[in-house]
């Protein structure tokens, strides 16, 4: 039988692990990561979107337990080991490094991997719970992981085996294309020759089933790189419509103006079209990087296609520019909620009330917060 959870746990599969990961790291922020999957409760640690280290109640992922089944320790090392932890209350692997069963490098080594095994496990849940809890935190802990998130985001993606829950993220008509961060995102990997070939057919034309028809080998695994690579927005959905690509043509031409390219994104935007909107006014504001209404389109499409870290900088942007609008942070309030952020989002939802104190929509959901 599940314990009963708070409030603050929201349902993982509605939101989905890599993107959680990927806007906690984007955002720069210091907090605790809890996640619960009955009976595992796992927590990470992040320092500055930084992936630091993580726990698990899981016997499994202790230290001992991992360096044993590694054939790191033998049998009888794993029990004096324990005996001497039990009697004096070391640290496990301290205890192995004084018995000399490791060396301090070897400990060290086996910590990061430990750490980095507990955060990986996450990606092949089905189903669990989590919030994020935005926190400074001090761990007993000298050996730290300083991981690359994204790293850990591509190589989680390419060990899970659930088909329904990648085909549900990245669904087969979706057309790719690569994003602007591309090529500094790409620096970060050494990719095979499977890898390229698919990054190579990545190009706002192929649907996602037209580039698995045109590749060899495991259709699943060539999913599953497509799927890291929209997951660290190395390659992003884009919307071809007849409509869509009579509008980027001209945006990529420059034949057209701001003013034409805004009225066209709201077009786009009022017909379901978000990723064909998103583009249309990304070079809006581009073109013109003083108009908040512009950002603000742009972030509610970005909304509307789960880019939620990409929204929340553009309603910045726009409050930056207008800052005495309540519409804006209240978006901006609307955005932290769903990233489970709700410290963020109450403090948003107050100053767009003082702004405007019938904002109903702000004080509604600053009173389902405080519930």
């Amino acid at each position: 039988m599940s314990e009963a959870l708070d409030d603050r746990y929201k349902r993982l599969k509605d939101y989905r692990f890599p993107e959680i990961l990927l806007s906690v790291s984007n955002s720069g922020e210091t907090g605790i990561l809890h996640l619960k999957n009955w009976p595992a409760e796992k927590l990470i640690y992040i320092k500055n979107g930084k992936i630091m280290f993580a726990t698990s109640n899981i016997e499994e992922d202790c230290l001992g337990i991992n360096l044993l089944t590694k054939g790191k320790i033998t049998v009888t090392q794993y029990y004096e080991s324990i005996r001497l932890l039990e009697k004096t209350g070391k640290r496990h692997g301290s205890i192995l490094v004084e018995l000399g069963y490791l060396t301090q490098k070897d400990l060290d080594d086996a910590v990061k991997k430990q750490v980095e095994e507990i955060v990986l496990s996450i990606f092949k849940w089905e189903d669990g719970y989590f919030f994020y809890e935005e926190t400074p935190f001090n761990i007993d802990e000298s050996i730290t992981l300083e991981s690359d998130t994204v790293t850990l985001i591509y190589k989680g993606i390419k060990e899970m085996d659930n088909f329904p829950q990648i085909r549900n993220a990245l669904p087969f008509t979706t057309i790719l294309t690569t994003s602007t961060n591309a090529h500094k995102l790409f620096r970060k990997f050494r990719f095979d020759d499977s890898e390229k070939k698919i990054i190579n057919l990545v190009d706002g034309k192929r649907t996602v089933l037209d580039i698995l028809t045109t590749l060899h080998g495991d259709d699943l695994e060539n999913l599953k790189v497509l799927y890291a690579l929209k997951s660290i927005e190395a390659v992003i959905p884009i919307d071809y419509s007849d409509t869509g690509k009579e509008v980027m043509l001209s945006a990529v031409s420059g034949t057209s103006s701001p003013e034409a390219l805004y009225k066209k994104g709201t077009e786009l935007f009022m017909d379901g079209k978000y990723s064909a909107s998103v583009n249309v006014f990304r070079e809006a504001v581009n073109l013109k990087p003083d108009k908040a209404s512009y950002y603000f389109y742009l972030a509610m499409s970005l909304i509307n296609i789960s880019m939620l870290e990409d929204a929340e900088n553009a309603l910045i942007k726009a409050i930056e520019i207008e800052p005495f609008n309540d519409d804006y942070y209240t978006e901006l309030g609307m955005v932290y909620t769903k990233r489970g952020l709700n410290r963020k989002a109450n403090k948003t939802f107050e100053f767009a009330l003082r702004i405007n104190p019938h904002n109903q929509r702000a004080r509604h959901s600053l009173s389902k917060i405080k519930k």
